[in-house]
């Protein structure tokens, strides 16, 4: 048993060093990201909930650039160094399909948003990541919560009968 503990420690500590290693590395050139790429990022502690943001790639200053629409804010363009300094954590990255015409349609999509108000049910991180990707404004995430609360509901309805 013991043993079985010093590898699990073994284990999460070299879990944090490689954490911080990737956490001072350029997150682009690890992750590969070009523009129209979906970063999905933990929101909630037990990452039930999760942040979308596209990167838009990179200003005529050579400055990496994200669009995201944030909890309570407006979609808007952020520094990436900032954005990852504030979300270190991948979840995931949705890379975009399509060419580089699609791409550069995409990053449009997102610059024609630039102000558009934050909605946690009509506009959220997620519908405006799908929007700018795929065309459509969706959010499997606000879909699973209707439908956990309306499962609740009908639970609580025929548990009070």
């Amino acid at each position: 048993m013991v043993g079985m503990v010093k590898s699990a420690n073994a284990i999460v500590t070299v879990t944090i060093l490689i954490h911080q290693k990737v956490k001072t590395m350029d997150y682009i050139k690890f992750h590969n990201l070009k523009p129209g790429d979906r970063i999905v990022t933990p929101k909630s502690l037990a990452g039930i909930i999760q942040h979308h943001a596209v990167y838009l790639g990179q200003n005529q200053y050579g400055q990496d650039l994200i669009a995201e629409n944030a909890y309570g804010k407006f979609v808007a363009i952020a520094d990436a160094k900032k954005f990852f300094d504030e979300y270190p954590q991948i979840t995931r990255v949705e890379v975009f399909k399509g060419n580089s015409f699609e791409r550069r349609t995409a990053v449009e999509r997102a610059l024609k948003l630039l102000g558009k108000p934050y909605s946690l049910i009509d506009f959220n991180c997620e519908h405006f990541a799908n929007y700018v990707q795929h065309g459509k404004t969706e959010s499997f995430q606000v879909n699973r919560g209707i439908v956990g609360l309306l499962i609740l509901i009908i639970v609580g309805i025929a548990v009070s009968k």
